[in-house]
Order: structure tokens, then C-alpha cells, then sequence
């Protein structure tokens, strides 16, 4: 009875000892996963869609002409290219848009040369790709065409834009002016205009980031921003400016995609990002349905911050081949790379695989970076609701202070503003 009764003691306190543990693990949060309707493994159609949704030709700033852009990109194994020329909506690619002549002088001598009906043809069906075709997303435009201090939008699948000249202290106007025309857009490298590249801090300030918040609360037409942009100088601190709108929408459930573009100019620009669409198949209503629902990943060759910087671009960037999520965790499986990261709240909170949703450190999102030797990928946000109501400290500017803020960069954000900090440049 003895030996009894201590094995019942024991049994007991070992109950007692994991009952915290055990409740921990009971249940399941509610995850917000953008990849839940992928089909992984390359059934029924699906594969990663290699696509640039940001570049340019001498149709505006660009110093290469239309034809040699689309065959550097198709020379470089993309499927899907956005032509975003500045304020001018894209056409065919055998078909010459109509152009800002103020806009194009400086390129009035360049090569203009567009593709064949027959080229275009033969791209569209992956003539020597094996079949591998390269699509074209209809009606790309960078909006704000004339903007000094760079408040540019991206603007797709909607004319609205054409010959738009735009304000350097606004994003409103050409969002809500897309919205309502059926388009969609995103926002371009944000800290070249917040002019953060020498500051973190500048990417945390509470004006800065919820100023862009309330616009991606009024506009879901917005996805979000892009994250890498081109060789990720003035955007170096895109990712901490992501985090932080992160951080105030996603208790909200409103998500915020990140993007990677490469901003091309020229033909040497071609290969620095990609945005790795998942999707059954190639088609325009496939490139909008999976960027609406976030299906996709941003991949870069430069990370300022993290001192990733790859040159040879033939080396695969890190990808992801499942991802599963069960129970209290998100377990990722991923090729071409040496290092998972996971991130949340702007911070590093694990590493490997599998993250762990019962850590204290995730309050509503989590996402992963992976890094390879191609580069960084980053996925992105998983939305999670533990159940407890968390949301975000309001801390955004109101009435005196948020109307000072709205001067600040109504004064600093405008054609006299850059000329004067010109000339003070050159006088300097």
C-alpha cells in the first residue's frame, strides 16, 4: 500500500508539474496563412512564377529601349514583367504608348525600338524555353510621373494615371484614383521618400508609419510596399518600415504584402529581385488573383543590412517548396539556402524550420527570411490571433501634432523645397 500510495503521489505531482506545459499546448491559434490554397510538389498546374513588377524603358527614364528590356527578361528565365514606365500606362509590346513628351526629352535620341507582332508572339508561347512562356501584366504604370521627392505607386491592370504629373507630398490621389478604376497598386520604395536611408529611426517614427496605415486601412486595393527595391540603397530600411506597419495592421487583419522589384533601368538591371508568384498558371487573372491574396515571395541579391550582396546571378535565390501549418506552429521547407530566420515585431525570434507560435515574442504575425548563397527570400506575414485581443499601442500623431506633421511635409515635399535644397547642394 505504501509503494502504492508514493507512485500516486508521484503520478499526481507530475501532473501538476506539466499541467501548464499541457495547457500550453492546447488548441490551436488562428492562423492567417496567404499560402493556404497553394498546391506545392507542381500538382494540378502550380509552380513559382519568376516575375519583375517594376521597370522601366526610354518610353520614360530608362536607357534601354522596350525590345531590349522584354528579351533581357526573357533571357533571364522571368515569366511575368510589369512595364511601368513614369506616368505612362503600358501597351502591348508591339505597340508604342503614349507618351509624357516633358518627361521623355531626355531620351528624345535614344533607340525606341519595340518587338514584332511575330516576337511578341513567339515570347508569349516560350520559344526557346521549352514552352516556358513570358507574360506581359497589363496596363503597368509608375503613378506621380513628375514628383521630385519620389511618393510613387505603382498602379496595374487600370489605365488610370496616363500623363498623371502627381504631388511629392502625397499617396492618396493616385491610390484612390486606381481604386476606383478596378486597379491595383503598391506602394514603391517608401524610405526613398520618408529619405530614411541613413536612419532607422526615421522607419519607426510613428507619423511616418501611420501615415502610410491609414492609407492601407482605406484602400485594400493597396497590397502593401515594396521591401527590396533595385540595389537597396535609399530602401535599406524597407524592412523595418514593413515590420512597423506590420506591427499596427495585422491585429487588424488587414495584411501587408511585401515586394521585391528591380526597378530596372537598363538591361544591367535585369536579375537583381524577384516576386516568386505561386499560382496554377500564367495568365493575368492568375498574376492579380495571387498578388491580392499574397501567394508569392520577395527575393533579393542585396540585403544593405544584413551585408548580403550576391553579383552572380545565375545562382538560384532561396525558395520554398511547402509549408505546413499545424497546431500552435508554421513548419517551412526550403531549398538553396543556409539559414531560416523568423521574424516578428521587427525582431529575430527564431531560427530552423519550425517556428513555435507559443512564444511570447509573436504577437500577431510572424514571417521568415531565408538566406542562400543567391541571396535573401523573404516569405510573407502569417497572421496570428492567440485570442487574447492584442492589438497595437495607438500612438499616432492627433489633431496639433498630426497637423504639424501634414505641414512638415506639405513645406519639404514640393518642386520650390528640391530646387532650393539643390542649389544649396551646388553652392555647397
Amino acid at each position: 500500500m505504501k509503494r502504492v500510495f508514493a507512485l500516486l503521489i508521484t503520478l499526481l505531482l507530475a501532473l501538476g508539474l506539466c499541467a501548464p506545459a499541457l495547457a500550453a499546448q492546447e488548441g490551436s491559434y488562428e492562423i492567417a496563412n496567404p499560402y493556404r490554397d497553394v498546391v506545392w510538389g507542381g500538382h494540378d498546374g502550380w509552380d513559382a512564377y519568376r516575375s519583375n513588377l517594376h521597370g522601366h524603358t526610354t518610353f520614360s527614364d530608362g536607357t534601354d529601349d522596350m525590345q531590349s528590356m522584354v528579351e533581357a527578361y526573357y533571357a533571364h528565365g522571368y515569366d511575368v514583367i510589369a512595364n511601368t514606365d513614369h506616368g505612362v500606362t503600358s501597351v502591348p509590346w508591339d505597340k508604342r504608348p503614349k507618351i509624357l513628351p516633358l518627361l521623355h526629352l531626355p531620351n528624345i535620341n535614344r533607340t525606341h525600338e519595340l518587338l514584332s507582332s511575330e516576337r511578341v508572339s513567339e515570347i508569349n508561347a516560350g520559344a526557346g524555353r521549352g514552352g516556358r512562356g513570358m507574360l506581359q501584366v497589363p496596363m503597368g504604370n509608375e503613378l506621380q510621373a513628375a514628383t521630385p521627392y519620389k511618393s510613387h505607386v505603382v498602379g496595374l491592370y487600370t489605365d488610370w494615371g496616363q500623363g498623371w504629373l502627381g504631388f511629392s507630398f502625397d499617396y492618396r490621389i493616385p491610390i484612390a484614383g486606381v481604386h476606383r478604376n478596378g486597379g491595383i497598386t503598391f506602394i514603391a520604395h517608401p524610405g526613398d521618400w520618408l529619405e530614411s536611408k541613413d536612419d532607422p529611426a526615421i522607419a519607426r517614427d510613428p507619423g511616418n508609419v501611420n501615415y502610410f496605415a491609414d492609407i492601407l486601412r482605406d484602400y485594400d486595393s493597396c497590397l502593401g510596399i515594396e521591401i527590396y527595391n533595385a540595389a537597396d540603397n535609399e530602401t535599406r530600411y524597407d524592412r523595418i518600415f514593413w515590420d512597423q506597419l506590420l506591427m499596427r495592421l495585422m491585429p487588424e487583419g488587414r495584411p501587408v504584402w511585401g515586394f521585391a522589384v528591380d526597378d530596372s533601368h537598363n538591361v544591367g538591371d535585369v536579375g537583381r529581385q524577384a516576386t516568386m508568384l505561386l499560382m496554377p498558371g500564367r495568365t493575368a487573372a492568375d498574376v492579380r488573383a495571387c498578388l491580392e491574396s499574397g501567394a508569392f515571395l520577395a527575393c533579393s541579391r542585396r540585403d544593405r543590412v544584413l551585408g548580403i550582396d550576391v553579383s552572380d546571378k545565375s545562382i538560384p535565390f532561396p525558395g520554398v517548396t511547402n509549408i505546413v501549418v499545424e497546431g500552435n506552429t508554421i513548419t517551412l521547407e526550403a531549398i538553396d539556402y543556409t539559414t531560416i530566420e523568423w521574424i516578428a515585431d521587427g525582431e529575430v525570434v527564431g531560427e530552423g524550420p519550425v517556428v513555435d507560435l507559443t512564444d511570447p515574442r509573436i504577437t500577431c504575425y510572424v514571417r521568415a527570411q531565408i538566406i542562400g548563397e543567391g541571396g535573401i527570400t523573404a516569405t510573407q506575414p502569417f497572421g496570428v490571433d492567440k485570442g487574447d485581443g492584442y492589438t497595437h499601442p495607438d500612438d499616432a500623431p492627433k489633431g496639433l501634432e498630426k497637423a504639424l506633421w501634414y505641414a512638415k511635409m506639405v513645406l519639404t515635399r514640393n518642386v520650390a523645397a528640391f530646387l532650393a535644397e539643390f542649389i544649396v547642394k551646388q553652392f555647397a
